[in-house]
């Protein structure tokens, strides 16, 4: 779940009214600041470009350069970090982009409250503790023509300076507003639409945004598991292929009557592979037993998601430490 904090000050404005004092002082952080942020993150973006150029590279390798298993698992590997790392790069730039035009539109904000605040002065109206004040809000029935034109024109510049204070508010806010979406655009997190209903959990109350987290995270380590799990099979696999040509050679060795020596050194390969392969075959299980102990956590946490999202009561059961009863009076009452 994300959550935008303001200021009191911008809070305040919110209430701003027609014949309320116009706040005219800067107090955001200096665009400069901001910009060079921004020049920082797309530098940072041209740094993951070499990542991507190499991953492609990689994932391009030829059969002639490069064959085999061990080829083509890299060459899928580079594939993927290549997709990923091309994200990473769009997102970054996409994200030092909006960072450098938020910079702008604070500059501009700074130099219209300074230029609201000359013309105010300038047009005769009271500026003082960085605030532009109205005029009085009534004037005398008998006041001479020359008043009545001095109060209207006082009148009229404040609502110029009012309306001038809205656009450039709302110009900050729309700006504000488009570097939130950037930012949770980069982080692939998004606000929850619906931020008023929660789910049960026995006494407690689990919110969207929490449950779509863990949701994300069981199906990550998931996924990772799985690769784990691949990864030994093949492991098993390549071993077994090798162990079985170790023993082809090793019977073409004994047909052709090889020395003693070279059959003995050629039987000690096949009992190092072999001891491999058993070694291989029982971390391939033990991972095997880690990828569906992580899907069935997945699976739960993804059936508590939907359930959430249908408004059905999640049930969580908990743990309660057992302890044998050793007393006969306690355990009869």
């Amino acid at each position: 779940m994300t959550k935008v904090l303001v200021d009191r000050i911008e809070t305040q404005q919110d209430g701003l009214r027609f014949g309320d004092p116009i706040g005219c002082h800067y107090h955001w952080t200096e665009p400069g600041e901001v910009d060079t942020y921004g020049d920082s993150v797309r530098r940072l973006a041209t740094k993951v470009e070499l990542a991507v150029d190499a991953f492609e590279r990689t994932a391009g390798l030829s059969e002639e350069v490069f064959a085999g298993e061990a080829a083509d698992t890299l060459r899928e590997r580079a594939g993927r970090r290549h997709e990923e790392s091309a994200t990473v790069r769009d997102n970054l730039r996409g994200l030092g982009r909006a960072i450098n035009a938020y910079s702008e539109v604070l500059r501009r904000h700074r130099e219209g409250l300074q230029e609201l605040r000359a013309y105010a002065a300038s047009n005769g109206l009271e500026v003082r503790d960085n605030r532009i004040w109205p005029p009085v809000e009534t004037i005398a029935g008998d006041a001479s023509e020359k008043e009545l034109n001095a109060w209207e024109r006082d009148w009229k510049t404040y609502r110029a300076c009012f309306d001038l204070k809205i656009e450039l508010r709302d110009a900050r806010r729309a700006s504000t507003r488009d570097l939130v979406r950037a930012l949770a655009d980069y982080a692939d997190v998004h606000p929850d639409k619906d931020k008023t209903k929660l789910v049960a959990a026995n006494a407690h109350q689990v919110k969207f945004g929490d449950l779509r987290r863990e949701a994300a995270e069981e199906a990550m380590e998931a996924v990772q598991a799985g690769d784990a799990a691949d990864a030994a099979r093949r492991t098993v696999d390549g071993l077994k292929r090798r162990e079985q040509g170790a023993l082809d050679d090793l019977e073409k060795m004994v047909l052709a009557e090889k020395s003693p020596e070279e059959i003995q050194a050629q039987s000690a390969k096949v009992q190092a592979l072999h001891r491999e392969l058993v070694e291989a075959r029982v971390e391939a299980r033990d991972a095997d037993k880690v990828a569906d102990r992580e899907q069935a956590q997945a699976n739960r946490a993804a059936r508590d998601l939907e359930a959430a999202e249908q408004g059905r009561p999640r049930l969580v059961a908990e743990q309660t430490d057992w302890q044998p009863v050793t007393n006969l009076r306690d355990r009869l009452g």
